[in-house]
């Protein structure tokens, strides 16, 4: 072993010995394991198209408390259409399950994980546990309840348990999951991370596949997808710091496209906020970004758009689904055009003071 490399190592142990023997850490630990009640399996519940922290969160929460993938599945009522998520699945050789929203009570115990009850309306029980970094919409019952929003990853706070229960179970499967998790929502630490976050990403780094990483992040896409970006960029205006682009109607495995052209206009000049949307099986998705965390984003597109439908996020990303019926009871449209119209005014009341 090189003396680089030893260094290396000394450093990645004290850091792992300082996260297993965190007195806090140990604390919620036997927490959720009260929560749980004995239970031989659970089910973990994430949200509509989960993402890289939801999924790799679960699947440390899953290793933390020694269930079974055959009896403890990661499920969603939506689906994973985002091509690097479903990379990332393939990668692990893991299952994201779909359900129902009204099977979903069926699967209890239930650990949200990413997502807190408040997103799935009124449908769920109480639920056993939540874990999640997102700030609190509504009331809800659960039997314990870890919510740390000055943290930029769900999986940050994922790797805290599975260390806090063995210093020695993060795999490199894990580790890499983990670190994709916290890359991909703190956009690689130079956004809302926490020195929590920092710490984390340090000590998973050496221990994650970074060829399966690489594969992950640089997923393929189709002809389809790439006509589209570049049908909205031609079209693509700032007004106001805010750049909206509307893709009109695709496929609905398409969805990931608002987020992937929300990230590339935040760099189109004079953006300081950028919204792309589109309408995919009946309801228009729209993903947000910011370049500043006074957008608060997920508060302001909460108040506008949850009458209609989901909606929030953080105060630099976001993202809302709205049904075209529920939206059309208020706004009043003809075509995509109109659609869009009405879209881009609510967006600048919502983000544009004075608007």
């Amino acid at each position: 072993m090189t003396a680089r490399r030893q260094r290396g190592h000394i450093i990645h142990s004290r850091l792992a010995a300082l996260v297993s023997a965190d007195p806090a850490a140990r604390t919620r630990l036997r927490a959720l394991r009260r929560a749980l009640a004995g239970a031989t399996r659970c089910a973990f519940l994430v949200q509509n198209d989960p993402d890289p922290d939801a999924i790799a969160s679960a699947l440390a929460l899953r290793r933390t408390l020694g269930y079974s993938a055959a009896r403890s599945p990661i499920v969603t009522t939506g689906q994973i259409t985002r091509p690097e998520n479903q990379r990332l699945i393939a990668e692990l050789h893991e299952r994201v399950r779909h359900t129902t929203l009204e099977r979903v009570p069926l699967l209890a115990p239930l650990i949200l994980v990413d997502v807190q009850p408040p997103y799935f309306g009124d449908a769920l029980p109480p639920v056993a546990a939540v874990i999640d970094h997102h700030p609190t919409t509504g009331p809800y019952s659960a039997r314990f309840r870890d919510v740390r929003t000055n943290y930029g990853a769900s999986a940050t706070m994922a790797a805290e348990y599975l260390l806090a229960s063995n210093a020695d179970a993060v795999t490199t499967k894990l580790a890499t999951a983990l670190l994709y998790g916290i890359i991909t929502d703190t956009k690689s630490l130079s956004r809302a991370a926490s020195d929590e976050d920092l710490q984390m990403f340090a000590l998973l780094f050496p221990r994650a596949d970074q060829v399966a990483l690489r594969r992950i992040q640089h997923p393929s896409y189709g002809p389809l997808a790439l006509r589209r970006f570049g049908v909205a960029l031609e079209h693509a205006r700032v007004h106001d710091g805010l750049a909206y682009v509307h893709l009109g109607v695709l496929p609905a495995d398409q969805e990931h496209i608002v987020a992937q052209l929300a990230e590339f206009c935040l760099g189109m000049a004079g953006a300081e906020i950028s919204a792309v949307s589109g309408v995919f099986a009946g309801k228009f998705a729209m993903s947000l970004r910011a370049l500043s965390p006074n957008a608060r984003l997920g508060e302001r597109v909460r108040k506008v758009f949850s009458p209609y439908g989901s909606a929030g996020g953080h105060p630099m990303m976001a993202k809302t689904v709205v049904p075209l019926p529920a939206w059309k009871t208020a706004h009043r449209y003809s075509d995509q055009d109109g659609l869009a119209r009405s879209i881009r005014r609510e967006l600048r009341k919502a983000l544009i003071p004075g608007r």
